[in-house]
């Protein structure tokens, strides 16, 4: 695996991106967490595939389509490459790791699982997450496979909508698994690791912030061991789906006012195109044709 592009943000996080031996590439993201926004303070995102199944309206990785599968070496080696860098500039090295870049990681499991466990096993990292788009049999695969270890992998599901046709409009996986049956898988994971289950929301300006989406989410996760997640949407011009700006992002959590567990992510990288599938899109030139790449026209 080789490093192709190496870019560093204000924000002191560093995004990669890797060719691989066929000339495919995949991008991570290393947050270094000075502030502690975070819960942990050198965490590095990556890749489960090359492009992704699930098609999700406002990503650029859904929007190239699906390559390939990641090996679980090529998965470890991400995080290998990075912590070494770590390492060499005299940074903390890397204490936790996400599976939340380009792929659905669920949809590549037995490979992710082997990663996980080579990355424990050989760099001594115990603390993983894991974003799924709502993969509900891979949710209750990983609580057979991982309930009683002591590799630590906290659950995230990006929900992104308050209500079922609204999350169809965006995910397509809406089509298959429906948000009652989230749910009670989120609530499932958490209850065999006595945990918190994160349910992650991305705002779109005009789309999914209003009080009654405010509502819907409190009726779905109140009372229910889960903690909404609110980012700001990383704006992949899309037509018909904007970015809010952060004081919105903070204005709408504030809503919720102690009726759920209610947290936001800050976005780091952004001015190293550091959402999910952003460099490699600008590295290869790729230009999506408008059929595709429009919220309104397909939905």
């Amino acid at each position: 695996m080789k490093v192709l592009k190496r870019l560093v943000s204000k924000d002191s996080s560093i995004k990669y991106l890797f060719e691989l031996s066929d000339g495919e590439t995949v991008e991570s993201l290393h947050m270094y967490d000075a502030e502690s926004k975070l819960t942990y303070h050198s965490t590095i995102c990556v890749s489960s595939q090359v492009g992704c199944r699930i098609g999700c309206k406002f990503c650029a990785t859904g929007a190239e389509g699906f390559v390939r599968n990641l090996s679980g070496d090529e998965i470890f080696q991400q995080v290998n490459i990075s912590n070494a860098d770590c390492v060499n500039s005299g940074t903390i090295p890397i204490d936790a790791v996400v599976f939340a870049g380009m792929g659905e990681p669920l949809l590549n499991y037995e490979n992710v699982k082997c990663a996980i466990h080579k990355i424990n096993s050989e760099l001594g990292i115990n603390n993983f997450e894991l974003a799924t788009a709502g993969v509900v049999p891979g949710i209750y695969k990983m609580i057979e496979d991982f309930n009683g270890k002591h590799i630590n992998v906290r659950l995230n599901i990006s929900l992104h909508a308050s209500a079922e046709d609204q999350r169809k409009r965006i995910i397509p996986l809406a089509c298959q698994y429906h948000i009652p049956e989230l749910i009670k898988a989120a609530v499932d994971y958490a209850d065999a690791f006595d945990t918190r289950v994160r349910i992650r929301y991305a705002l779109f300006k005009g789309f999914n912030d209003t009080q009654d989406d405010v509502e819907r989410l409190c009726a779905l996760l109140g009372n229910k061991p889960l903690k909404l997640i609110v980012s700001r949407y990383n704006d992949n011009n899309v037509s018909g789906l904007a970015a809010p700006d952060l004081s919105e992002v903070e204005e709408f959590c504030r809503r919720f006012d102690k009726r759920i567990d209610c947290g936001i992510f800050y976005n780091f990288g952004s001015d190293i195109k550091g959402g999910c599938g952003q460099l490699r899109r600008n590295h290869a030139d790729y230009h999506l044709p408008n059929s595709k790449f429009n919220f309104e026209k397909n939905y």
